[in-house]
């Protein structure tokens, strides 16, 4: 079996929720999101998500990732969020994510031997899944993740750092983040408003 062909039924599944939830959504003003991926970690990396809420439970994300340590390259990839539990100030969610990326081999200057025995990783596959949690304040939020990624070159790869790749660098099995946003919709009219009427909801929930 091909690199490609065991992350595709992955992407069909992902695909399909996406589609199935847009199609059955009630809905009445979905909220975009604003995301700052990482704003702990940018020795290393650093990005963005934009995030669609579809209804109540679902929302569908775009992310971008820019790598400058040991691998400098990109990462692009789609999430799907299914929220599960709701408090007044936060949510839980599962999450699944698929995409790919391509890594580039950049040791530092006081690694002088990795320089000539390590070749590029070049272009991967992934897909990952996990749990979450999202605090609100007003417009503002912060989300956390935790979770597993699967990841795969596309090219048969020899001789590249695999131990620093599928540890620190954008191969990791470890899949954690922590993102700060801005969500330019209001929070309780979007989110919990499930009829026209005007009244306010006394709970999250």
């Amino acid at each position: 079996m091909s690199n490609k062909t065991r992350i595709l039924p992955f992407l069909i599944v992902l695909l399909y929720l996406l589609y199935s939830t847009a199609a059955s959504a009630q809905y009445l003003a979905p909220r975009l999101s604003v995301h700052v991926i990482n704003p702990l970690s940018l020795m290393s990396k650093g990005g963005l998500k934009l995030q669609y809420r579809l209804s109540l439970h679902h929302s569908v994300l775009a992310a971008y990732r820019k790598y400058w340590g040991f691998f400098p390259g990109y990462q692009g990839s789609i999430e799907y969020h299914r929220y599960f539990r709701s408090w007044e100030r936060s949510e839980a969610f599962i999450y699944g994510k698929a995409g790919m990326g391509r890594a580039d081999y950049t040791p530092k200057s006081y690694y002088k031997d990795w320089q000539t025995v390590y070749n590029i990783p070049g272009g991967y596959l992934f897909a990952g899944a996990g749990l979450g949690k999202r605090y609100n304040f007003g417009a503002f939020f912060i989300e956390g993740n935790a979770g597993l990624k699967f990841v795969q070159p596309v090219e048969k790869v020899e001789n590249y750092n695999r131990s620093l790749f599928y540890t620190l660098g954008p191969g990791s099995f470890i899949d954690c983040g922590l993102t700060l946003g801005f969500q330019f919709f209001n929070e309780e009219r979007n989110m919990y408003r499930r009829t026209l009427g005007v009244r306010r909801p006394t709970r999250y929930r």
